[in-house]
């Protein structure tokens, strides 16, 4: 009967087209988004019941990566690497966040927040790093302090010329090192040209169990007319470590 026949050539044709889309070998290469499900010691990740091997370039892999798939003709399945809405990788360290102008401040003895050295923190255990390139005149030395997460614990730990520093050149001064609460205020000195610039460094292992901004903030810690700088080079970086 024509209609039984029709019938049965359309359910064969649509099991072939099932069967050929679910096999490598008839559908061919591809490639998909998909998120890890767990990952192996041996250069492979798991997303679902699909195994893949790591390109050399996804590093640092962790469950719930957003990755990027991609099989071959064959079946076999590789991990191109992390999509860019995927989280930041374990241990890896973020490109460093710099100035590229300087920025100077006078009258102002309110801490805020540099308008570069500043980064949104995931929930997480992270090493936050500034190398800060500090001015200032006799009577406005910079006197720095971090905004945080919300409830973000940890400590900073500083180093740099003390607050009683003066020099040309920035040899053989007066330094300070210490470890302080991130609200805490810290003062460093200065070279006897408003101008020249002294290194100065702050770092903390921060935990926090919600999103939100870090930054140095920074102003004078008397006020005066003549400006204090954060020097163009400054830079920050966060690693994510847990």
């Amino acid at each position: 009967m024509p209609g039984i026949e029709q019938d049965f050539a359309d359910a064969v044709a649509a099991l072939s087209t099932r069967t050929g889309t679910a096999t490598p070998a008839v559908r061919g290469s591809d490639w998909q988004t998909a998120t890890v499900t767990a990952v192996s010691g041996d250069g492979t990740v798991d997303v679902g019941t699909v195994r893949a091997r790591r390109l050399e370039s996804y590093t640092a892999p962790q469950v719930g990566d957003r990755i990027m798939l991609t099989r071959s003709g064959g079946g076999n399945w590789v991990a191109v690497g992390r999509c860019a809405d995927a989280g930041p990788a374990l241990g890896l360290p973020g490109v460093p966040i710099y100035k590229p102008i300087a920025t100077d401040r006078a009258n102002a003895t309110t801490l805020t927040d540099d308008p570069h050295l500043t980064m949104l923190l995931d929930p997480g255990t992270w090493l936050v790093e500034f190398c800060l390139l500090v001015g200032a005149p006799a009577d406005g030395l910079m006197t720095t302090a971090w905004a945080v997460p919300p409830g973000a614990t940890g400590v900073k730990a500083v180093q740099g010329p003390g607050s009683g520093a003066s020099d040309g050149i920035g040899d053989n001064i007066l330094m300070r090192s210490g470890a302080h609460g991130y609200t805490g205020p810290v003062t460093y000195g200065r070279r006897t040209s408003p101008t020249g610039l002294l290194l100065a460094t702050e770092y903390s292992i921060l935990t926090t169990a919600s999103s939100g901004t870090c930054a140095i903030r920074w102003g004078q810690a008397t006020a005066s007319a003549t400006a204090t700088r954060m020097g163009a080079g400054s830079w920050m970086r966060a690693t994510k470590i847990s």
